[in-house]
């Protein structure tokens, strides 16, 4: 798959872009809310040798705010829902017109000379492109499993190590694009503890599970996976809904994999109990 192919094609049902339209709709309604509860203007940031200055411009007036960095990320993250709610009506426009010359990936890059400003400012960006419950899940400081702790040789660009070249693909792009996420977190089950690959966290908070699948071809690896995907089932968590899958062929290519994140993270919500009742154990709140 070339990197200029779009991320829809003519195949895609039109009732599944009917779907990912309402979904997003509804994404756009909660951005511009919390929108309109962000301190008006823009943040602007300059560096010299020395050191980083940042400044509110608001109606014509400029002022320093170096002192109140609650400030100065109120303001970064004003600009950052901005784009974001831009982003997205950009996107519904091209679902709404000819989704199939839809690129993906060419929309993700203009959140680049964003991320290169707070960069230059010393910025944490997560502080900035998550929610407070998010940044708590971002945490790497979890339970995780102990099992052969030596193949952990595939450090992820924020030195996540994972298990395989593939995990590590799929673990970079998530932090390329600031979704956050938990890898082989302990999650216990009727009493037995299961590691999925990935649990990952929507703005909305809810969690949903990724489990890369590599080894199809060991019939351990199949029991195994098959035992955990009962077990799944026995909480009310569905594929599809709660648990996604990825495969050896979608981590080589990064358009791909950006196309299989994008159908997860537009999934119907649901919010199941269980999983909240994790999210709630390792320190977020919810309403």
């Amino acid at each position: 798959m070339s990197a200029t192919k779009p991320i829809f094609t003519p195949m895609l049902a039109r009732a599944e872009i009917k779907r990912i339209q309402l979904q997003l709709e509804k994404e756009l309604e909660l951005l511009q809310c919390e929108l309109n509860s962000l301190p008006e203007g823009t943040l602007y940031i300059f560096k010299n040798r020395k050191w980083i200055t940042f400044y509110h411009r608001n109606k014509g007036c400029v002022r320093g705010i170096s002192k109140n960095m609650d400030l100065v990320y109120a303001l970064a993250r004003r600009q950052y829902i901005t784009m974001l709610i831009q982003f997205i009506g950009e996107f519904l426009a091209g679902l709404s017109n000819d989704y199939s010359n839809i690129e993906f990936s060419s929309l993700l890059s203009k959140f680049d000379p964003l991320f290169s400003k707070y960069e230059l400012g010393g910025l944490d960006i997560e502080r900035i492109t998550m929610t407070p419950n998010q940044f708590i899940w971002n945490s790497d400081r979890h339970s995780k499993s102990t099992k052969h702790i030596e193949e952990l040789k595939y450090p992820t660009t924020g030195r996540i190590y994972m298990r395989s070249k593939s995990e590590q693909t799929l673990g970079n792009l998530l932090e390329k694009l600031h979704i956050p996420y938990r890898y082989e977190a302990e999650l216990i089950i009727n009493g037995i503890a299961y590691h999925p690959d990935f649990i990952i966290m929507l703005p909305s908070g809810r969690l949903i599970i990724i489990e890369h699948v590599g080894r199809l071809d060991l019939k351990k690896y199949n029991e195994d996976l098959t035992l955990r995907l009962m077990s799944y089932n026995d909480i009310g968590l569905l594929i599809g809904r709660d648990v996604f899958f990825t495969f050896e062929r979608d981590t080589r290519d990064e358009v791909i994999l950006k196309e299989i994140l994008f159908q997860i993270l537009t999934a119907v919500p649901s919010d199941n109990k269980f999983l909240r009742r994790i999210a709630i154990r390792a320190g977020c709140h919810f309403d």
